[in-house]
């Protein structure tokens, strides 16, 4: 399909991925999900209070798979890469000012050192090239005159959450979203299309299992409740025999 010529500089600007399929951050366990998808994961819930734009969680998700294809990493401090990358695409995306973004326990303890923060921010520039600006799908959205609504965002931060949708390129990616959403009436390939029927079948199983959680979380409530209404009822047999006989 013929693209505009705000679309064609960002496919000329967009970098392909550097997702190597052998490394074990994106190896995918019994339950379909990897570590990386999990890293992600931690790193929405974390920062979900700040209420940043989704190109600023785009950009993170960006840094840090860079960094996992280039560096080997513990499993210590995979934490501290996810906050440092979703820390340094505040400090590059957002217009109010943002400090860098620590971690601490229960205790209100710092969890890193100071020094360790400064380390992986320099690390993850060295590692992107000191360039933090990459093209992202919301941009490709955008180009496309699709407002980034709450119905996107959500859209976009689901494939964030799933390498397997992820791993496509953002073009791809951005149209599967308008096919999905049926915002446009536009002739698509039938890659596209699969892909926006990937998308979807993926969302269908995720509100399934779900579902399937909230139906296991309500029967072990109902249960529990079962269990303390009979020892309530038992335990009221056993004070009413208890009680002595009074003299009329």
């Amino acid at each position: 399909m013929p693209y505009s010529s705000q679309i064609s500089d960002l496919l000329i600007r967009e970098k392909a991925k550097p997702i190597n399929k052998l490394n074990e951050f994106y190896q995918i366990d019994q339950q379909g999900i990897c570590k990386r998808d999990i890293l992600v994961q931690w790193i929405v819930a974390q920062t979900s209070q700040f209420r940043h734009s989704i190109k600023t969680i785009e950009l993170a998700v960006l840094y840090i798979d860079t960094y996992l294809n280039y560096f080997n990493i513990t499993q210590e401090y995979l934490q501290l890469l996810g906050i440092s990358a979703y820390s340094l695409a505040s400090k590059f995306n957002e217009t109010e000012m943002v400090t860098q973004i620590k971690l601490y326990d229960s205790d209100g303890k710092n969890l890193y050192k100071n020094g360790e923060y400064d380390e992986m921010e320099e690390q993850i520039m060295k590692v992107m090239g000191f360039q933090l600006n990459y093209i992202t799908s919301s941009d490709y959205l955008l180009a496309m005159n699709i407002e980034i609504h709450e119905n996107i965002q959500s859209l976009l931060l689901f494939i964030l959450l799933d390498f397997d949708i992820y791993k496509h390129s953002h073009i791809e990616l951005a149209l599967a979203i308008v096919v999905y959403t049926q915002e446009k009436q536009i002739q698509f390939t039938e890659k596209i299309v699969a892909l926006s029927q990937f998308i979807h079948n993926k969302i269908l199983k995720a509100q399934e299992i779900e579902i399937e959680k909230q139906l296991q979380e309500d029967a072990k409530y109902q249960n529990k409740k079962q269990r303390i209404n009979k020892k309530i009822t038992k335990n009221k047999i056993l004070s009413h025999k208890r009680v002595p006989n009074q003299q009329i």
